[in-house]
């Protein structure tokens, strides 16, 4: 009997990538907070947080409230120093071949969404909301910390059931959604517990090894 071609593929309509340690190589915008000088107060927000002082809803809204007042294209300037992944355009238009729509699932502002969907040809995003008016950031914040009800939300808006959908991701907060989608890839994960709780992982600096991961599962 015939193998049938790509069967994982075939059974997903959406593919969903985390951004901070998976696209860019490294927390972006706590890197473009150095240099836009809120650098000490952007770490002790992480710091309180990951000491359980805050919790991430308030983390991620005080460190945006950093942001108030600067120039996007400032901001954009110094996110785009920040290493990326390579073969990211490349592994988007791959699996927009298999009629799979490629998102963005992050807890980082829809601003720096929006500037990955143009440098990379993503297709949608699900992450934070930060208002920008006349080109400056205001101190409109609307932040997901629940990355799995981001996407159970954004599922419903598109009609993609979540049985069809895989997640890439690389952080404890990529967890909750690797238990809800069909498939998930721990991609450089930072911690044991990442890497057990995706269907795969893998260490690379090629995005591609991804789709060539995904089109290889029976």
């Amino acid at each position: 009997m015939e193998k049938r071609k790509d069967p994982l593929l075939s059974s997903l309509s959406m593919v969903s990538f985390d951004v901070d340690g998976t696209i860019f190589r490294k927390a972006a915008l706590t890197q473009a907070a150095r240099s836009l000088g809120v650098g000490e107060k952007w770490g002790s927000l992480d710091e309180m947080y990951h000491h359980r002082r805050i919790t991430l809803r308030e983390c991620l809204t005080s460190q945006y409230k950093l942001l108030q007042g600067m120039k996007l294209a400032d901001i954009l300037q110094e996110i785009s120093k920040v290493e990326v992944i390579k073969n990211i355009r490349e592994t988007v238009e791959k699996l927009q071949g298999h009629r799979i729509r490629v998102v963005l699932l992050t807890d980082n502002p829809d601003f720096l969404c929006a500037y990955l969907i143009e440098r990379f040809g993503f297709e949608g995003y699900v992450g934070s909301k930060v208002g920008v008016k006349d080109g400056t950031v205001t101190g409109e914040i609307e932040p997901l910390p629940d990355k799995r009800l981001g996407l159970r939300k954004y599922c419903a808006w598109t009609g993609v059931p979540l049985s069809r959908c895989a997640h890439v991701g690389d952080w404890v907060n990529d967890v909750p959604v690797f238990r809800v989608v069909r498939y998930s890839v721990a991609l450089n994960a930072k911690t044991e517990n990442v890497k057990a709780s995706g269907s795969f992982h893998i260490e690379t600096d090629d995005l591609m090894d991804v789709y060539r991961h995904l089109q290889s599962i029976d």
